[in-house]
């Protein structure tokens, strides 16, 4: 679809709504005093994070864009927990606790979102930080209420294109960033102007260039010494228009963007991807008082999505996967029962995404995959203050994983190369259920203190199933396994916080333990290598021998902790605000097998920020041990990085802002990521010593 079209769409969908619901709305506005809706989180259960003792952190958009991160995974690597597969500087999905690919559920304002960023650690997600107002990230099976693909946790993107409060006048702001380890150049704007009638309209936009990552210099494993990512530079631009109208009791609105992204993939220099994704969303809230039902909340998303691998500037594979996703939350009545004060949320969410691959790297047939949820949430207390809360859950998903054919070589033995086009039709069906129940409550002093337990199931994925053939840009043979069932695992939570004053501390203990873990493993033995010479396609003279991973359901288990500390001081006339953090996890095969690949090891992160006068100062380490390899992985040695940024806050007339520099790695040290695949993970060390310069301008 050409950008003409899109904005054709997009303003048709606003029209039809506003043209069907501006008249009802404005007499609700009118017949009811303005409500000032509360800022509640909108992941999992929709809780204030300060009420909740559950693993949450909010990363706002002054810290997304003061990273110079054009990949969610690069702008959450270090958050408590989380770290990125780091596939070069423009792919990077975030792993939490371990877990990545269909186990993180990445959303759009509680959306699905639809891409093929799961499948693959070269493809992108269809987004920037750029175009966010802050990324709420929810960890463990408190993310159950998005069922077993939530299982590691829930990174929720949240923007601002429907206002859920009405704006006042207008509003906006411009950031613009320029140099860091890939020498880019980025801006980015975003406006709100209220209408009136409580109408609201949004329209934002971003474009970002960067060049070849400059790293300290390294030897690739092809001999090669360097000091960039060879064919890691990338072009990207989107643009969003949203409206929206509130009442006194809720909102709703509407919202369209398009995404372009152009980037290269580490190792293959002869390969790029070329992405391009269009989305529509439908989203909206109404509380009722007095009512059965409290409060209903729905949203609505659709996307289009494609991209196009090219190989040496031809084109080459094209990957398609549209999709339609819904929620609607329902939040009944509270009602008393053996003297405990019970609420209820309650709710059904649906997705049917529709992929193909036309191409040569076309190793996952064609697939359909429609999944449909119910779940339900009780909390449970007394009346007496500071009462501690009771929480239990469940949710029951119906999944069907159809694939238009397969030609699936032998399960054990060497791969046959034969592709996914050919063969039967294969279907499979499954019902995942998943159950939790958890414990909080204040032990006083500040202190707060919360348990849970779960047992959580997760449907197969379509590549898990049906992947069988050759990835080009991970240089390696993946192969599904058609017979595989649900992953099942048990989890157990432990998590205390305390708070007094600007002191903040927190810690989390947690494990899991699951009786076939779907992992992608690589063969060692005979079977190990796949000569694409062998398949009688490959050119001689350029066909590789690659190594063979299977996705292969193993018995493991996860143990982790998470700790952090923050505070704040006068120091003669400006502010010291200390704070560290630690994470920790480990990830294992119970069958003897050892490790997990892919595990981030433990790491520390410390900084000392100080403020005066507009001034802040924030040097920054972050020490990282050397990594436990797994099966058909290798170690990786630990490193040290020291950062620094400092800013500058000014005000303008009516406009504010800030100026900043953030200089990363100053000692320009050598590190590799543990969590990148071992294929690749020689030729894309992390950045090296660099100056990103920034200006933020609000009004």
């Amino acid at each position: 679809m050409n950008r003409i079209q899109f904005e054709r769409r997009a303003v048709a969908l606003a029209s039809l709504l506003f043209i069907a619901q501006a008249h009802t709305l404005a007499q609700a506005q009118q017949s009811a005093p303005l409500a000032v809706l509360e800022s509640v989180v909108v992941t999992g259960t929709a809780e204030q994070p300060e009420s909740i003792t559950k693993p949450f952190s909010v990363v706002g958009d002054d810290e997304l864009n003061a990273s110079g991160a054009s990949t969610l995974g690069e702008a959450l690597r270090y958050q408590p927990g989380i770290s990125a597969t780091g596939f070069g500087p423009n792919s990077s999905r975030p792993i939490v606790r371990g877990q990545d690919s269909d186990r993180i559920k990445i959303l759009r304002n509680s959306a699905a979102t639809v891409d093929v960023s799961a499948l693959s650690f070269d493809h992108a997600l269809p987004v920037d930080p750029f175009a966010l107002h802050q990324i709420e990230i929810l960890r463990g099976p408190a993310a159950l209420a998005y069922g077993g693909n939530a299982v590691g946790g829930v990174v929720n993107l949240v923007d601002q294109r429907i206002a859920r409060k009405p704006v006042q006048g207008l509003q906006g702001e411009v950031n613009l960033l320029g140099g860091g380890a890939a020498d880019q150049t980025a801006g980015g704007f975003k406006l709100d102007g209220g209408l009136g009638q409580g109408v609201s309209l949004h329209l934002d936009g971003f474009k970002r260039t960067t060049g070849d990552l400059e790293t300290p210099t390294f030897t690739d494993p092809d001999g090669v010494t360097g000091r960039r990512v060879q064919n890691s530079s990338s072009r990207s631009d989107g643009v969003a228009i949203g409206a929206s109208i509130q009442t006194g009791n809720g909102y709703v609105g509407v919202s369209a963007e398009r995404y372009n992204n152009d980037y290269g993939v580490p190792k293959k220099l002869d390969v790029r991807i070329g992405m391009e994704s269009e989305r529509y969303a439908l989203e909206g809230e109404q509380n009722f008082q007095g009512e059965a039902i409290q409060s209903i909340k729905y949203r609505l998303a659709k996307t289009d999505y494609q991209h196009q691998e090219f190989e040496d500037g031809t084109p080459a594979t094209v990957f398609l996967n549209d999709g339609v996703d819904g929620r609607i939350e329902l939040g009944l009545s509270a009602f008393t029962l053996a003297g405990l004060n019970v609420s209820t949320q309650a709710g059904v969410q649906f997705e049917r995404t529709d992929f193909s691959a036309i191409g040569d790297e076309a190793f996952v047939p064609n697939t359909s995959t429609d999944q449909t949820g119910l779940f339900s949430i009780f909390r449970a207390s007394t009346s007496q203050a500071n009462s501690g809360v009771f929480e239990f859950g469940v949710r029951v998903d119906q999944v069907d994983v159809n694939a238009a054919s397969s030609g699936l070589s032998g399960l054990t033995g060497p791969v046959a190369g034969a592709g996914v086009t050919a063969g039967p039709a294969i279907n499979r069906a499954f019902s995942p259920t998943s159950v939790s129940l958890g414990y909080t409550t204040p032990i006083g002093n500040g202190w707060s203190l919360g348990g849970s337990v779960s047992r959580v199931e997760r449907a197969p994925s379509s590549f898990e199933l049906y992947a069988d053939g050759v990835h080009v840009a991970t240089d390696a043979y993946e192969k599904g396994n058609p017979t595989l069932e649900e992953e099942r695992g048990r989890h157990f939570e432990l998590t205390s916080t305390w708070a007094q004053g600007a002191s903040k501390f927190n810690a989390t203990a947690f494990a899991s333990r699951y009786s076939n873990y779907i992992a992608l493993i690589g063969r060692t033995g005979a079977d190990s290598i796949f000569d694409e010479n062998e398949d009688g396609d490959a050119d001689p003279t350029t066909g590789e021998v690659l190594q063979v991973f299977d996705f292969t359901a193993v018995p493991a288990e996860f143990q982790g902790l998470e700790i952090g500390y923050q505070t704040a001081y006068k120091l003669g006339a400006g502010q010291v605000k200390p704070a560290i953090q630690y994470d920790l996890v480990r990830g294992k095969r119970t069958d003897g097998g050892g490790n997990l690949p892919r595990i981030s090891p433990q790491r520390v992160l410390a900084s000392l920020a100080y403020s005066q006068q507009g001034w802040t100062v924030t040097p920054e380490i972050i020490w990282v041990d050397k990594s436990k390899a797994g099966e058909g992985d290798t170690p990786v040695d630990a490193y040290q990085l020291v950062n620094l940024r400092a800013g500058k806050a000014f005000t303008w007339g009516r406009t504010g802002g800030e100026v900043f520099a953030n200089l990363q790695n100053l000692t320009n040290e050598l590190a590799f990521s543990a969590t990148t695949l071992n294929t690749v993970r020689g030729y894309t060390p992390l950045a090296g010593r660099s100056a990103l310069v920034g200006v933020k301008l609000a009004f």
